[in-house]
């Protein structure tokens, strides 16, 4: 018998603009969802997911190829979903759960489904399935999801953690043009790379601290973890862990290598300005991301995303979450 070498398939194209007709169908399918996913979070995830197989075959079949073989950029994004028409203002801070009672977040998780299946963390937002993403004036200047002022730095979501989410989505209730979501697939970095350079980024040369958001709930807040490797899986599709703000090389040598990629990042990167109906899904072991400095005004129609986080298998979780199933518990985070 004959050995074949199996051809991979394309990789998805970043950007699937949904036809007036695929829209109908995507809020028909979601207009099903009835339950709250910060309420009735297993339920709502139940719904959504039943949502999903009535979703139009074309935008089935691109999600699953990005699930399966990502994409050139790292990210998809479906453009074109419905946003409700009677939003309320962009609120100042993530506290009040806005986002969750849209019918637009109903269509993001019916398309997260074809994903995996969505979980919280509790140390992100108390848990929340959807979390509102918004500018908000006390948080402009940190590395945290509701700053603007500053550069999001380049980074894995979580990477400092076993139980990081697969994918994160950001769903545009409203956009900015001028605040872009950066990214850049591993499998492009890696082509300014050398051969002994790639070879050390697949050693464990990296150790990381913890997100501040998570060291209220973790019990030693300040313990160091690693040492990691910044590459890993196969050479024609690697995985990457990285953080600009909270990771540091062992060495000089790993310092400067670890330098050298977050250079390599800002020189390449893609970017994305979200706009209103669009949801972005992050492939994040395949990618890393960031977010441009923006300058809200802080009038009620500034930027406004929903966001979430996608695992393949949640089974993989389950000494690890609370009661209800679908919640990280921040202390094994």
């Amino acid at each position: 018998m004959t050995a074949t070498t199996a051809t991979r398939p394309a990789l998805q194209q970043t950007l699937f603009e949904l036809t007036p007709d695929q829209a109908a169908q995507v809020r028909e399918a979601a207009s099903r969802i009835t339950a709250l996913p910060n309420e009735q979070a297993d339920e709502f995830c139940r719904q959504a997911l039943d949502a999903s197989f009535d979703l139009p075959v074309e935008l089935r079949k691109a999600v699953l190829n990005f699930s399966d073989v990502g994409s050139d950029t790292g990210i998809m994004v479906v453009r074109g979903l419905h946003v409700d028409e009677d939003l309320v203002d962009t609120p100042l801070s993530n506290s009040e759960g806005i986002g969750q009672r849209t019918e637009f977040v109903k269509e993001m998780g019916a398309i997260a489904h074809l994903l995996g299946t969505m979980v919280g963390y509790q140390a992100e937002n108390g848990g929340r399935l959807i979390q509102d993403m918004v500018p908000n004036p006390k948080l402009a200047m940190t590395q945290q999801s509701q700053s603007s002022k500053v550069e999001l730095e380049a980074h894995t979501e979580q990477c400092f953690s076993d139980l990081k989410p697969d994918y994160v989505i950001l769903g545009a209730l409203r956009g900015d043009p001028n605040a872009f979501t950066y990214c850049y697939a591993a499998h492009k970095f890696v082509e300014h790379f050398t051969e002994d350079e790639l070879r050390q980024l697949r050693e464990p040369r990296w150790m990381t601290q913890i997100d501040d958001s998570f060291k209220p709930y973790i019990p030693d807040p300040n313990a160091v973890r690693g040492p990691y490797p910044i590459l890993t899986g196969p050479e024609d599709d690697p995985y990457i862990l990285i953080d600009q703000d909270l990771m540091h090389g062992v060495t000089k040598d790993a310092q400067e290598l670890l330098d050298k990629v977050v250079q390599t990042y800002v020189a390449h990167r893609d970017g994305h300005a979200l706009q209103a109906g669009d949801m972005l899904m992050l492939d994040n072991p395949r990618a890393m991301h960031g977010r441009s400095q923006y300058t809200p005004r802080f009038d009620g129609k500034d930027r406004f995303i929903a966001r979430g986080f996608v695992v393949r298998d949640r089974r993989r979780l389950w000494p690890w979450l609370l009661d209800d199933r679908r919640t990280v518990a921040a202390q094994y985070s």
